[in-house]
């Protein structure tokens, strides 16, 4: 697959894989690729993670596996107040919170 196929095939599955996932304490989601090889995702909370959020994350890059077949999948649940425009935003934002 072409690269910016691969780039629209993976954005637009995570935007239907987040659709009904998000909740308040999230602040912004990106995502990052190696080809086919590894997808990433940082899911950038308001407080520390706990388990909840880590079985969100994985129904997330599940949902996002179905649709592409990555080899390996790294999920980072992480805590953050640094703003925005500090956090990794990898490839891409596929989701950030409005903040003042």
């Amino acid at each position: 697959m072409k690269e910016i196929e691969l780039r629209r095939e993976v954005l637009i599955s995570m935007q239907r894989a987040l659709w009904g996932m998000i909740y308040p304490e999230i602040r912004a989601i990106s995502v990052g690729y190696e080809g086919t090889q590894k997808l990433i995702v940082n899911c950038y909370l308001d407080r520390k993670p706990n388990e909840d959020d880590y079985e969100n994350i994985a129904v997330v890059t599940a949902e996002v596996i179905s649709d592409i077949n990555f080899m390996e999948i790294e999920e980072n649940c992480i805590y953050s107040l640094e703003p925005i425009s500090k956090l990794d935003n990898l490839m891409s934002w596929v989701y950030v919170r409005k903040e003042n």
